[in-house]
């Protein structure tokens, strides 16, 4: 037997959506563009999963998106999730990103994924940014389910 999470809900995080077409955003070389950040509240909530499209742009190989996701207790101080390894007894946390593509990914080719989280936080924020592009961005599109309360 599954879990129950009385409420989910979807929502647009990056891009937009009209009915069922989807338009995404352009990507930049960095994050903390306002097209490709977005913030929600989650509060109450315990799983987050994101579904990601993302587009490589013409002419463009080996490139690879990078999502970086950050908590915070008001929307004003943010603090970037981390990921925890363990050696002798000493934990290392490292700034935690999700980078998806670079060796292999081909020109004006779509590909789709999801990244599921648990979620402890008031707020959450998501930011994309592309790497290896000699002219041409890509595109994403991102909707996230919470799920919860």
């Amino acid at each position: 037997m599954g879990l129950y999470y009385p409420t989910t809900q979807t929502r647009v995080l990056i891009g937009s959506k009209s009915g069922t077409t989807r338009t995404p955003a352009t990507l930049t070389a960095s994050y903390g563009a306002a097209n490709t950040t977005k913030e929600l509240e989650t509060s109450g909530f315990s799983k987050l999963n994101l579904y990601v499209s993302y587009t490589t742009g013409a002419s463009e190989t080996d490139n690879s998106i990078e999502i970086r996701v950050e908590a915070s207790p008001d929307r004003t101080n943010w603090y970037q999730l981390v990921n925890e390894s363990v050696s002798a007894g000493t934990s290392t946390l490292e700034a935690r990103e999700f980078t998806y593509g670079g060796t292999g990914t081909t020109a004006s080719t779509e590909y789709n994924f999801t990244i599921g989280l648990d979620i402890f936080y008031k707020y959450m924020r998501i930011s994309a940014k592309e790497s290896g592009v000699a002219a041409n961005f890509g595109t994403v599109y991102i909707e996230g389910a919470i799920a919860g309360k």
